[in-house]
């Protein structure tokens, strides 16, 4: 394995592992906007369907709002840290090719000038863990994506094992 073939493993596996990183960041802020969604109708529907003492239309509406007003603030926070994440996960990405490509680049100099040719033991040794470490990074970059997959699966069962609850039954039991 060359020392252009060590570089290019090592970029594969950062690539990976930014590719995951993101995935899971996606499946966070999914899964977060799917559950204030769900609150939210189920605010509504559990405000409309009740008649509660001594709240009208207009506190209702009022409540309505509030509610409107936290999930938009929730929402707004969890987007602004889900793209501080993706920022975050893309400078690492950089500047670890970047440094991939800086120790790629000397070593050619280096191997090149002094015609040192005990380098290629050393890439003879660390080839098949990079072979390793490519395998385990797109193993990381599957895992992530098939949990992104879930995600959405669980989050629409315990959505409806949630709303198949009865409400009255929790309420007698706290009391």
């Amino acid at each position: 394995m060359s020392n252009q073939s060590l570089a290019t493993a090592a970029t594969h596996v950062v690539a990976q592992y930014s590719a995951a990183g993101k995935t899971l960041n996606h499946a966070y802020r999914a899964t977060v906007e799917r559950l204030l969604d769900s609150a939210k109708t189920r605010f509504v529907s559990a405000l409309e369907a009740r008649s509660i003492p001594m709240v009208n239309d207009q506190v209702k509406s009022q409540l309505l709002n509030a509610q409107d007003v936290l999930a938009g603030f929730m929402l707004k926070g969890v987007q602004t840290a889900y793209g501080q994440a993706d920022q975050a996960i893309e400078l690492i990405a950089k500047r670890a090719n970047s440094g991939i490509e800086k120790v790629a680049s000397t070593v050619a100099r280096v191997e090149s000038s002094f015609e040192i040719a005990n380098l290629e033991v050393v890439r003879a040794v660390n080839a098949p863990i990079a072979s390793v470490a490519t395998q385990i990074a797109d193993k990381v970059a599957e895992g992530a994506k098939a949990l992104e997959a879930r995600m959405g699966v669980v989050a629409e069962e315990v959505e409806v094992a949630v709303a198949a609850k009865p409400a009255r039954r929790a309420a007698r039991k706290a009391a």
